[in-house]
């Protein structure tokens, strides 16, 4: 059985990759590196057991040939981040819908299983915080930015639960929430990647609104271990499951305890939202309930969100301290 993965050079598809062989299994690694970096794979690009295909996910017929019947394709391919999200709206949409429906149609004819890695902010606005997967998903249609990339991830989660259930493609859907760790970078908007090069450099931190708004932050090795999980639980298979971790804290508490433990002179800055996102909709909270996922296999997170940001500091103070 092989591992197929889209967007395998971005930050959760890189680590998931890197798992997977150490678990001896044979992966293809599938991406265009519109986001992702061919430096994350490079400890692990002469691996006897990966194989990478430099290509969009929608050119099916440069890498459909890989796919055999049992394989899974893990989907994490898809437009992300803030910023690009919100520079160019419509692609995000097409791109996302586009890409998901060639993973669908490649599993179909090879008889394939698929992970596909939606997202938390399906939920939206939802008052019934924390976030259970029965809980009913929202997206504003006038909100151009954010829902293009929100409603695409419902539709294909629809698309998923189509081909399981009228098709039998088996798939797992994930709703991943704020998912960090060493290796992520702050180009596409992930605040705490940003914080912390903020606050190594001695720059303001930079807070919207009041900074209240709340987050569950889950470390990538705990991601791994639920993917793992689900995986090999058979009754898994055909469901939606939240991933993440349920602990939460403040954007401002976080801030400041990047500032306290980086010893940093860095302030904290109040602003209002940057022009391209006046007048959209914010999340204020975000935290799942994980109960399901923990009833099927017993998983549950064990990584502090603190854990996580002092080996994020740790690695990227390095980094400074040789000049990459």
């Amino acid at each position: 059985m092989k591992m197929i993965i889209t967007g395998a050079a971005g930050f959760i598809g890189s680590n998931l990759t890197k798992e997977l062989l150490k678990l001896n299994y044979e992966i293809v690694a599938i991406d265009n590196f519109s986001t992702g970096s061919a430096d994350n794979l490079s400890s692990v690009k002469n691996h006897p057991k990966l194989t990478t295909i430099t290509c969009s996910v929608q050119d099916h017929a440069s890498w459909a040939d890989k796919a055999a019947e049992g394989d899974i394709i893990f989907h994490l391919a898809a437009t992300v981040g803030v910023k690009k999200v919100f520079a160019n709206s419509h692609d995000t949409f097409t791109n996302n819908l586009d890409s998901m429906t060639a993973v669908l149609d490649v599993a179909h004819k090879k008889e394939c299983k698929v992970f596909f890695a939606s997202t938390s902010e399906v939920y939206g606005q939802s008052k019934g915080v924390p976030f259970a997967e029965t809980d009913p998903l929202s997206a504003y249609t006038t909100n151009q930015g954010r829902s293009a990339y929100v409603i695409s991830k419902m539709a294909n989660e629809v698309s998923c639960l189509n081909y399981n259930n009228l098709k039998g493609v088996p798939v797992i859907i994930a709703r991943l929430f704020n998912v960090i760790g060493q290796g992520q970078r702050k180009e596409f908007g992930m605040v705490v990647p940003t914080f912390i090069d903020a606050a190594l450099s001695g720059n303001p931190l930079t807070l919207y609104g009041d900074g209240l708004q709340t987050r569950g932050f889950c470390n990538v090795k705990d991601f791994l271990t639920a993917v793992t999980a689900l995986i090999q639980e058979p009754k898994a298979w055909g469901n939606v499951y939240n991933i993440g971790q349920d602990v939460t804290t403040t954007i401002q508490e976080l801030a400041l305890y990047i500032v306290e433990t980086s010893n940093s002179k860095s302030e904290l800055v109040y602003t209002k939202l940057p022009p391209e996102r006046i007048g959209k909709i914010e999340i204020h909270s975000r935290q799942p309930n994980i109960e399901k996922i923990r009833a099927l296999t017993g998983w549950s997170p064990l990584i502090s969100w603190q854990t996580s940001v002092n080996e994020m500091l740790t690695e990227l103070d390095v980094k400074s301290h040789l000049g990459d």
